[in-house]
């Protein structure tokens, strides 16, 4: 994968000669899945951002039906260790600001599925 420069002016040429290992021919690409990190030519984190936030819905719709009956110190410990691993792989990331936004939005999403208060609920009450 060949990054381009931040600055546009930097750029020299959009076409590159053919690389070739053991006299195969490799590919572009403009996205590459490494270590269950997304790299991408744009140098942005948002593939991880939403990966992860498709993750922590799947994880939390599967939480919550299957544990709904209970109690709510199990809930909590199941979702601290089910929902909250996302966390730690987006350590050092680089992202659009709506992108971050969308993922603290699931979040909450799913902490109201999850413990069962209201879709209009204020998330301060919840956390007070």
């Amino acid at each position: 994968m060949i990054f381009s420069p931040k600055c546009r002016s930097k750029i020299i040429t959009y076409q590159f000669p053919n690389f070739t290992i053991n006299n195969e021919q490799l590919s572009f690409v403009n996205e590459f899945k490494y270590l269950g990190h997304i790299l991408n030519n744009s140098q942005l984190d948002d593939a991880n951002i939403y990966r992860e936030r498709r993750n922590l819905l799947f994880r939390c719709n599967m939480l919550a039906r299957r544990f709904y009956s209970c109690s709510v110190a199990v809930k909590l410990r199941l979702f601290k260790s089910f929902c909250l691993v996302f966390m730690m792989r987006l350590y050092g990331i680089i992202f659009v600001a709506g992108s971050l936004d969308k993922l603290r939005s699931a979040y909450v999403k799913c902490i109201k599925v999850y413990f069962g208060y209201a879709k209009y609920y204020s998330v301060t009450t919840m956390f007070n």
